[in-house]
């Protein structure tokens, strides 16, 4: 019976304190409220700024003097670009004719690596005499095969990019 009774103070005491409360808070926060009016529309331009603007016609234009005309060819003096140099072209296409012909080996070579994995036959015995057996296993000849092939697209990339700098276009080194 205590605890019912207490149980029953307490939750008056709560409901009591749940009523008061709103109005203990915004007796305090009215004034702020009251001083700062909320407005919905922008404020007004200055008068002193409503001058008219000039509005630019054909006859303007023609009486302003020389206009500089950027895609006029007469007035071009210089060419944007100068023409790559035949001999560098020739050095970048051959580092990356190189460039491709490893590629291709290291790509050659991690298919042949594929094909076991998957248990397909080699059309040849898959053993070059010269280098004898590896005892590396397949999974990490693979990941060398694939960092190796990684490296040398990056190197491409590179050489296409100082290429690109340098004046030279991509068709140009195909």
């Amino acid at each position: 019976m205590i605890r019912h009774t207490q149980q029953i103070l307490a939750l008056t005491g709560f409901s009591l304190f749940l009523c008061l409360a709103p109005a203990a808070f915004s007796q305090g926060n009215s004034t702020p409220a009251q001083e700062t009016p909320i407005s919905l529309n922008p404020p007004s331009p200055p008068a002193a700024s409503d001058k008219p603007k000039k509005v630019w016609t054909n006859e303007d234009v023609k009486s302003a003097g020389s206009v500089s005309v950027i895609g006029d060819a007469r007035n071009q003096k210089y060419t944007m670009t100068k023409p790559a140099d035949p001999a560098t072209v020739a050095k970048y296409k051959a580092n990356l004719k190189k460039l491709q012909d490893q590629l291709d080996d290291v790509n050659k070579k991690l298919q042949a690596y594929q094909d076991f994995e998957h248990g397909k036959a080699s059309p040849d015995s898959g053993r070059d005499i010269s280098h004898g057996y590896s005892r590396t296993p397949v999974d990490q000849e693979v990941a060398k095969l694939q960092e190796k092939k990684k490296q040398l697209e990056q190197h491409m990339d590179e050489l296409y990019d100082e290429a690109r700098k340098l004046g030279i276009e991509s068709g140009q080194l195909k």
